[in-house]
């Protein structure tokens, strides 16, 4: 029993809250559609399900030993293995669909397994942890791979549950505390498996739509366009066609849906436009306008989002073309969200100390002439840091060791800096930061607060402890004509003469020096050398 396209066409059936067809005949075309599908995971639950159940004879009679009550629990085993083997012959690989007896045999199956589960456990008189995980598994394997064909397979399990539970704390005198984590764990299980097969139900069937709903189109196109229509289908690129006016989608190849729709959201997305798609309003008015004086255009480069919102980077050729008669657009868009990923990694890398992450020297000078031109006309200062006497970590404890060093004082001279300041490391234990909005007074004492960071503090590294100290350079920017690269030139001169002064203090360049030093001085009560 199946429905027809036009049928299909007409009243366009939707999934109900369970992911099943609410109208029994949609769901009898939908079984009797799939049962290809179907009938295998129903067989294959039936069959082994079965068996394995039966095979439990042997740790019966290992536990029971022969008896009046293992005679019982050969009895319940046989019973729930009949019913397994008869659903499997139902629907054994030469069988005809048959729904109506799928959808009593299915849940009755599951309910002969369940109940049987709880016979043997009330006749071994005990609850058994290797039953508990029979009950685990049965949940699973009954909502994630039992074909759900009717909203009562879904209420088994929590019924069943529930049951246990009563026949736990009633029957057996399990202690409540066992019961409790029964409940518990197989709630949680319960949970996941019902929204996992509500899903599957519905994917499956969604999927069925679209799939009747394609055979529909296909059927309602003129013979003039059946070449075209055959091309378009498939084609593996992703073709959009679309009307010329409003944008609306008249049809998308099964690759465009893939990349447009891959979690298949939309019920029908016929019914959109291509402006539901667009990342942003630029982007139409972009398109609009090439359409409008030119026959075809691209390729060009755009971003897009599919029915999760997912932004993707496309690459999009476009014809205006006649289409029923109407005036259409026929775009192909070829995805390349990896390509500009790389792109961007690329370039990231490029600006990138792989050491410690922060800027290398041409990210350093890409991102300082940025701010500057954010922060004018405010100053900016520039400092250049030294690491003092770091050859001789790495000549006595080995380059190891001084990698680690330098990861964790750039994690210490970044916790003392501002959010605005710009730290990078331009060379083997050499840095610079730029301070935006600083004078010289209080660019001396950023720096001494990096200095006494790094030298008040002794490193940690592979079992070492490690006194280390910085020189420190300070520069200004102050005019308008003065570079980043000069004032990194000063700053490594005055850096250089801290070296020269004993090393692990701040100098600052230019005539100001003297002044901010000896204000700096004063002010924390610290001997900052000035040239």
């Amino acid at each position: 029993m199946s429905v027809s396209t036009a049928s299909l066409a007409t009243h366009n059936p939707a999934p109900g809250a369970y992911g099943l067809f609410p109208a029994r005949s949609d769901e009898d075309a939908f079984i009797a559609d799939t049962w290809k599908e179907l009938a295998p995971r129903a067989h294959a639950v039936a069959l082994w399900g079965g068996l394995i159940f039966a095979a439990g004879m042997l740790s019966d009679y290992l536990l029971a030993q022969p008896s009046a009550s293992w005679l019982a629990l050969m009895v319940v085993r046989a019973m729930v293995l009949s019913v397994g083997l008869r659903l499997a012959w139902l629907t054994r690989r030469a069988s005809a669909a048959d729904p109506y007896r799928l959808r009593i045999w299915m849940p009755l199956f599951q309910v002969a397994l369940l109940a049987g589960q709880r016979a043997i456990v009330q006749l071994h008189g005990a609850a058994s942890s290797y039953q508990a995980l029979a009950a685990v598994l049965a949940c699973l394997i009954i909502f994630t791979y039992a074909p759900m064909v009717r909203p009562l397979q879904l209420w088994v399990m929590p019924a069943w549950v529930t049951l246990a539970s009563l026949q736990m704390l009633s029957l057996l005198a399990t202690p409540p505390r066992t019961v409790l984590l029964f409940v518990l764990i197989l709630s949680f299980v319960n949970i996941v498996g019902w929204q996992l097969a509500t899903h599957n139900n519905r994917s499956q069937r969604n999927a069925w739509l679209d799939r009747r709903r394609l055979q529909w189109e296909v059927a309602e196109r003129v013979s003039a366009e059946q070449n075209l229509r055959h091309l378009f289908e498939v084609s593996p690129v992703p073709l959009v066609l679309a009307g010329q006016h409003r944008g609306r989608l008249l049809r998308l190849n099964q690759a465009a849906l893939d990349l447009l729709d891959p979690r298949r959201l939309l019920p029908d997305p016929s019914q959109l436009s291509a402006q539901d798609f667009y990342a942003d309003s630029q982007t139409g008015r972009m398109l609009t306008q090439a359409l409008a004086h030119h026959e075809a255009f691209g390729p060009v480069d755009m971003r897009i989002r599919d029915s999760s919102r997912r932004e993707l980077d496309v690459m999009v050729s476009a014809r205006k073309l006649r289409y029923g008669g109407r005036r259409a657009v026929l775009a192909s868009l070829v995805e390349i969200t990896h390509r500009k990923r790389q792109e961007h990694e690329l370039r990231r890398l490029a600006h990138t100390d792989p050491l410690t992450a922060l800027h290398n020297r041409r990210g350093f000078f890409l991102r300082a002439a940025q701010a500057r031109r954010q922060c004018a006309p405010a100053p900016l200062a520039l400092l250049a840091l030294d690491v003092d006497l770091f050859k001789s970590v790495n000549d006595n404890h080995g380059h190891a060791v001084g990698d680690i060093v330098l990861q964790q004082l750039a994690g210490r001279l970044g916790a003392v800096l501002r959010e605005q300041d710009l730290l990078a490391r331009i060379g083997g234990e050499e840095f610079a930061v730029l301070l935006p909005g600083m004078d010289a007074a209080q660019a001396l004492d950023a720096a001494e607060r990096l200095r006494r960071a790094v030298c008040d503090h002794a490193l940690r590294c592979q079992g070492l402890r490690l006194q280390l100290s910085v020189s420190i350079g300070v520069a200004l920017i102050a005019s308008a004509h003065d570079d980043i690269d000069g004032a990194l030139a000063r700053a490594d001169e005055a850096m250089y003469r801290a070296k020269q002064a004993g090393r692990n203090c701040v100098e600052l360049q230019g005539p100001a020096a003297a002044p901010a030093a000896e204000a700096v001085s004063r002010a924390t009560g610290v001997s900052t050398l000035a040239g």
